[in-house]
């Protein structure tokens, strides 16, 4: 029969019976006090009666000896008489008492009526015997003589059957009391022997019950961590049992997301692995197949060494050696080369993590021979727009110029708007070849910084100046600040970050519009703000005004600029650890402003610029 207690309500039965066999013994053992107090009750009631009875019988005796001395003195020794009629009042006084005290037990109190009965008759007696001797008459003294003898005897055997019936009963209540207790204590003991045959009976099988039931539990658990199949569930409905169905529900949980893992790892596109601390392979996807060549079981033991070009072997063993000194944090990525099993170069990208408990380095190998291959093909067509288009494009452009200028003869009219127009079209190509270049600049990080402490007034000028042209077309004022203030910065960069807000100003004013810029001490940082009264930038566009690429709608519908100039312009203001952004009520005009530091620390030196 299967227990379905749960494991605490069967641990507090262990508590629970031996204190149900404690009130048990306690009850029995009240009860037998509450017995014992009646019965001493009982006893000292007899011993009390005893008392009494013997001093009744003392008193008649007593009485019974003075009279007959008084007899004796010939009746002559009222000392004698007197003494008698004493004892024979005391007597009478305790005949009171024994009949008080008896009341309640018909043959005591019977006994003790016959009594005084017998008493009464013998003082009525000796209240006539002296007159009649006095007078002589002896006959009625004799008589009255033997009436108060055997009336004597007779109190007197009713007195010595008192006092024999309490001495029995003394002697039946200590014969019952010891037997009592006798038969109580050999109760007690086997009802002791009973509790504790019980509770270790009950404890024995509860403590084999849950031991067998952990020993399942432990070996589910050594089973789990070996992939075998687990022991059939445990009956009932106990804690353990809870808990071995929350174990299996756990088991079956942690088998599907290891499924998961699985199916996650095995059809990966990138590589993930794990190598022991002889950096040899002990686990490899399937991956490796489509990447590398190899099967996964042909790398198992294989050192990582062997797969590894020569060139780049000791960089990587470094890389995992360090990996295994700083476990607490992952490696940051590092790149090599990787031999395929058919000879070809694989270039790899590496993220390694440490596992101390398991004294593993747990890898993920990305494939990166394409975006290789794509910073190469970046790196061709960089250089072609270097060399390749930019020099003739210049050429050309100082040619139109010479052809625009008369310095070959005059040109008529038509001829002299097509120059223009294509010189146009011209600047417009170098200014996207130049955009371009400085993005490859900041992506490969060769950019350049020149810090000098200039006027910041001149670099507003010279930006200005370059825009004078398309400012007069567009017929907008360029207004620049009175106050003049030294900053240290690249001011060559600084004056194309000044140019292309101002530029992208003047392309959003209205006719007869202004663009104004200022500047202002912040702290330790310069201000500087330029502000139009243009159409304004939408509230969406905002955040991302300064990203690669980006345009406004505006921008967008007119169809002009490469949407790189703001992001270059972000990245040289962050270059000079100052800050950028652009505050605009659509319709009401925008204002962009930039902050750098009024001096500089040069990054690579330590020193103030």
């Amino acid at each position: 029969m299967q227990i379905k207690l749960k494991l605490s309500h069967q641990l507090l039965l262990l508590v629970i019976i031996p204190v149900v066999f404690e009130l048990i013994i306690g009850f029995m053992l009240y009860s037998s006090l509450q017995i014992s107090g009646d019965e001493l009750k009982q006893e000292a009631h007899s011993r009390l009666l005893l008392k009494k009875a013997n001093a009744l019988r003392s008193e008649f005796l007593w009485a019974y000896q003075v009279g007959n001395e008084f007899v004796v003195s010939n009746f002559t020794d009222e000392n004698l008489l007197n003494q008698y009629f004493k004892h024979v009042w005391a007597a009478t006084k305790l005949i009171g008492e024994l009949k008080e005290f008896c009341r309640g037990d018909e043959v005591a109190s019977a006994n003790v009526a016959e009594i005084e009965v017998l008493t009464k008759r013998t003082n009525a007696m000796a209240q006539k015997f002296l007159p009649s001797f006095k007078e002589g008459n002896m006959f009625v003294v004799m008589q009255y003589g033997a009436i108060m003898k055997r009336d004597a005897f007779k109190a007197g055997e009713i007195l010595n059957g008192m006092i024999q019936s309490q001495l029995e009963k003394l002697d039946q209540a200590a014969e019952y009391k010891s037997k009592e207790r006798g038969e109580q204590g050999l109760l007690v003991l086997l009802l002791v022997l009973a509790t504790c045959t019980l509770v270790s009976g009950t404890a024995l099988a509860l403590s084999l019950r849950i031991s067998r039931r952990f020993d399942v539990l432990i070996d589910n658990a050594q089973r789990l961590s070996a992939g075998l199949e687990l022991n059939p569930p445990l009956q009932g409905q106990s804690e353990l049992e809870i808990l071995d169905q929350e174990f299996r529900r756990m088991s079956q949980e942690l088998e599907t997301m290891l499924r998961k893992q699985r199916a996650i790892v095995d059809y990966a596109a990138d590589v993930i692995c794990s190598l022991n601390n002889a950096l040899a392979f002990s686990e490899v996807s399937t991956a490796a197949l489509a990447v590398w060549g190899y099967e996964p079981d042909e790398l198992m033991g294989k050192r990582i060494a062997s797969i590894v070009h020569d060139d780049d072997v000791e960089r990587t063993t470094r890389a995992f050696d360090d990996a295994q000194r700083d476990s607490d944090e992952p490696l940051d990525s590092f790149e090599n080369r990787v031999v395929r099993k058919d000879g070809s170069l694989v270039d790899t990208r590496w993220s390694v993590r440490y596992v101390e408990q398991e004294k593993t380095l747990v890898c993920v190998a990305h494939d990166i021979s394409q975006r290789k291959q794509l910073e190469r093909m970046k790196q061709e067509f960089v250089a072609i727009v270097s060399h390749d288009l930019r020099s003739p494009l210049t050429s050309i452009n100082m040619r139109l110029g010479t052809l625009a200028g008369g310095m070959h003869g005059d040109l008529p009219a038509p001829a002299l708007k097509i120059i223009s127009t294509i010189e146009g079209s011209v600047a417009r190509l170098i200014g996207l070849i130049n955009d371009l270049l400085d993005v490859e600049k900041l992506e490969s990080g060769g950019w350049d910084m020149h810090f000098q402490e200039k006027s910041i007034l001149q670099t507003m000028e010279v930006a200005a100046d370059s825009l004078s042209a398309l400012a007069d077309k567009k017929q907008v004022e360029i207004v620049l600040p009175q106050s003049d203030r030294k900053v240290s910065a690249d001011h060559e960069r600084l004056t194309q970050v000044i140019s292309n807000i101002i530029s992208n100003a003047i392309k959003f004013s209205p006719e007869n519009g202004k663009v104004t810029v200022t500047h202002e001490v912040d702290g330790d940082s310069l201000l500087v703000k330029i502000s139009d009264n243009g159409p304004g930038i939408l509230e969406e566009e905002r955040a991302l005004i300064f990203d690669r690429f980006r345009q406004s709608k505006r921008d967008r519908d007119k169809k002009t600029g490469s949407g790189l100039g703001l992001a270059i312009c972000a990245a040289i203001i962050k270059e000079h650890d100052g800050s950028i952004g652009v505050d605009s009520n659509n319709g009401n005009g925008s204002t962009f402003w930039f902050k750098i530091p009024l001096t500089k620390i040069d990054r690579h030196a330590g020193a103030l610029s």
